[in-house]
């Protein structure tokens, strides 16, 4: 890729901007304010690059960029109540390492505090911790500190990490945040950026923030992010997920604007795809002035010698999602085959014979019951039910960084009373769990029983079985579990928990390879998976005593 000089950035500006407008017209939904776009592709260009090769020089346009620009910022509505507004108010970046996304998030919030008459605008970056979000503050304020009539405009602190502008009677601020900071509320946001949010423990800062642009009339939120090993969070879920429905037009929201430079599936068919230097450039809008040819290259000698280095090459500057080296079950194989468990399923699940795991927990931990429905024919439908207690649910979002939030609110976890496991509740929602199913039995852990296990007994609510949680009992379920997936026949209908679960998983094995999971090495909780390994243990024992009964009531005694 050429580098593109200055005097062509106008041509391409006035040649997109000439290509757009007429493409408007002909819906006459939106319009694209010239001037405003022409405004700021022009105050873009004077801004100058803050490090590396390219520090002290004026902004290194690729075409993509001026597009972005002239499309976030000049298009606005066109009829309605929200004539003459900008159009977009969310938007995806979505590349590799090394393509400029730190450089092109801190110039899109210059656009926006030097180039726009809103009063006390409110800015914020927002990364994993705050020195990653600092890195685009620090790239904003060297930005500023180059332009002489930029810099006397302004003050900045770098502790807190702030840029503040005076207006008259009003302030206008930016300001770095980091995704797993207290005390966020109250904000009044115009424009924010989410710096690699897969990387971001919990979908709580950025919830806040987003809840506080509700009093803008023209906010905007950009994410700009590679991809990385995080299935289960608010950015691939929420995010990723969503731009892609949008960019395939299953999804019609005119409001979120996406650039998504990633591989597709008939791109990766090759085993060997990574080493296509076609594919790079696809993936790499940037690719040849940064990343380079030479360092892209160097990257493939060490993916070729290291299983870890590959993944990391694949998922870093290819954009490829991908689990990491040490995970249980591919998220892509554990996701294999999965259909919707609605009402009609529900219907037909409850004439089906049923298993279930129960794991219970410490006082103030997770406790999962996972049930299974034989399907006849192999395979298994899985309905899992989680409780957690609900008065220390902030304290487990901190320490868990987990989004047990969205959970609760998808109704994925139910709350328990109190900051302890609420055992009567739990047992109230057996019975009528057990009420509604043909649950033949429940499996529990024999070492780790309670009261609950002994009521429900006595109640003669389903047989209840002790089961072992050593290589004897669990190494054939575990084992199971992973030819289920591959076969795709475990039906699991995504749930969220359960698939977050599967993803924590660390295996122990011992010297016969017999398996079982690691509760104390696992990543993060595991409940569900050891409560389904338990169900699937039990179904699996009853289902062939069932099947020898049927061989001897079928063909009778065999006389010698």
């Amino acid at each position: 890729m050429q580098i593109i000089q200055p005097q062509e950035y106008w041509q391409i500006a006035k040649d997109y901007i000439i290509k757009k407008d007429i493409e408007l017209q002909k819906d006459g939904k939106y319009y694209l304010d010239k001037q405003l776009a022409y405004n700021c592709i022009k105050f873009a260009s004077l801004i100058k690059h803050t490090s590396a090769g390219f520090g002290g020089i004026n902004f290194q346009f690729q075409q993509w960029q001026i597009e972005s620009i002239i499309d976030l910022f000049g298009t606005k509505h066109n009829i309605g109540d929200f004539k003459g507004l900008r159009r977009y108010q969310r938007a995806l970046f979505f590349m590799p390492k090394k393509n400029g996304k730190t450089e092109f998030g801190a110039l899109l919030h210059l656009i926006m505090f030097f180039c726009f008459e809103e009063k006390s605008k409110e800015q914020y970056c927002i990364g994993k911790t705050l020195d990653q979000s600092k890195l685009v503050h620090k790239a904003f304020t060297t930005m500023i500190k180059q332009e002489d009539e930029l810099y006397e405009q302004v003050h900045i602190t770098k502790q807190p990490p702030r840029v503040t502008k005076e207006d008259g009677a009003f302030t206008d601020v930016f300001e770095a945040l980091a995704s797993d900071a207290d005390n966020q509320e109250g904000k009044n946001v115009s424009f924010f950026t989410n710096d690699e949010p897969h990387t971001h423990p919990n979908k709580e800062v950025y919830q806040i923030v987003t809840d506080g642009m509700a009093g803008r009339n023209e906010p905007l939120e950009v994410n700009i992010s590679t991809a990385g090993y995080n299935m289960q969070g608010y950015f691939y879920l929420d995010i990723y997920l969503y731009a892609r429905k949008v960019n395939q037009g299953l999804i019609n929201d005119e409001t979120f604007y996406c650039k998504m430079f990633e591989l597709d599936e008939e791109d990766m068919k090759d085993e060997y795809f990574w080493k296509n230097e076609e594919l790079w450039k696809k993936a790499n809008p940037n690719l040849g002035i940064s990343p380079t040819y030479s360092y892209m290259r160097n990257k493939i000698i060490l993916a070729e010698q290291s299983e870890q280095s590959l993944i990391a090459f694949k998922t870093k500057h290819l954009n490829v999602w991908c689990d990491k080296v040490d995970v249980w079950i591919k998220n892509s194989v554990w996701n294999n085959n999965q259909q919707k468990i609605g009402f009609n399923k529900l219907k037909q699940l409850k004439t089906r014979k049923c298993y279930g795991g129960l794991d219970l927990s410490s006082c103030t931990d997770i406790t999962a019951l996972v049930l299974i429905f034989d399907d006849n024919n192999g395979g298994f439908d899985v309905i899992p039910y989680f409780w957690i207690p609900k008065d220390n649910m902030i304290e487990r979002v901190r320490r868990d960084k987990v989004p047990y939030f969205d959970w609760v609110k998808k109704g994925l976890i139910k709350t328990t009373d109190g900051n302890v496991v609420d055992y009567a509740f739990i047992e109230k929602h057996i019975k009528r769990v057990c009420n509604f199913f043909n649950v033949k039995m429940i499996a529990y852990d024999r070492w780790n029983s309670s009261d609950l296990v002994r009521r429900l007994t006595e109640d003669e609510v389903t047989e209840m079985i002790q089961f072992g949680q050593g290589y004897a009992s669990m190494s054939a379920p575990t084992k199971q579990i992973e030819v289920l997936s591959l076969q795709g026949k475990l039906n699991h209908d995504k749930n969220e928990v359960l698939n977050w679960m599967c993803s924590n998983v660390v295996l122990r094995r011992d010297p016969s390879d017999n398996i079982k999971i690691d509760k104390d090495k696992s990543i993060e909780k595991v409940d569900g998976m050891v409560a389904l390994c338990m169900a699937l243990g039990i179904a699996i024992k009853d289902i062939e005593e069932k099947e020898e009964e049927n061989i001897y009531d079928s063909r009778g005694l065999i006389e010698l």
